[in-house]
């Protein structure tokens, strides 16, 4: 009897030792890395006022900027180049028009780039994004039936990774939360008022937004 639980301690410990020498495994997930957009856009001196195409290009910039930008917006105007002083008021209404689009001023920042005199320099708007990292994910599934305690299997977690990197709005997520929007001041002394009165703070709701139970149906 001595012998056998000597022989039961034995084989617990090998198969305790066998789970201590399991490295913890971090799970598959989903990452972002920074690239840089740049979109050129051409100008005529010529021109007075922006063209339809620009129009369409700079309400492009602006879009892509709101929903996935990060970091200033930069304008850059050619120097050095044949009718580069034209671009100075094309980056005017360029950045008229990307407020009228929603980026706030502080958001839209301008330099001079070397055309080298290369005729027909293009303005150019470039910002930073990011790109969502994908896991490799392997296809192939060892025999499970036989699987040793304590395995880790490299697989498990990798397509819910995947997934996430396809389905998120904006990859910068993946790295960093986003901070918090600035509080609504005018609601805030709304309520703080109200308090003040010994009023309801909540806001009002209609009898279409009540939480009634219905009686037009009968038991």
């Amino acid at each position: 009897m001595t012998a056998f639980r000597v022989l039961s301690a034995l084989v617990v410990a090998a198969v305790l030792s066998a789970c201590a020498s399991q490295e913890p495994r971090a799970l598959p997930r989903a990452s972002a890395v920074p690239e840089t957009v740049r979109v050129e856009m051409a100008y005529d001196a010529r021109d007075n006022g922006l063209t339809w195409a620009q129009l369409d290009l700079i309400a492009a910039v602006a879009s892509e900027y709101k929903a996935r930008g990060h970091g200033p917006l930069v304008i850059s105007y050619p120097q050095n180049s044949p009718g580069g002083g034209a671009a100075i008021a094309v980056i005017a209404d360029a950045r008229a028009q990307l407020f009228d689009h929603g980026l706030d001023w502080r958001a839209i920042t301008g330099g001079a780039y070397d055309a080298r005199g290369r005729s027909g320099a293009p303005i150019i708007f470039s910002f930073t994004r990011y790109q969502a990292s994908v896991p490799v994910c392997d296809r192939s599934w060892p025999d499970l039936r036989n699987a040793p305690p304590g395995r880790a299997w490299p697989e498990f977690g990798c397509s819910t990774a995947a997934n996430l990197a396809a389905q998120v709005s904006d990859p910068r997520d993946l790295v960093a939360a986003r901070t918090m929007e600035a509080s609504d001041a005018a609601r805030r002394e709304v309520v703080i008022e109200r308090y003040r009165q010994g009023q309801p703070t909540s806001s009002q709701r209609s009898a279409e937004e009540s939480g009634t139970v219905s009686t037009a149906v009968g038991n």
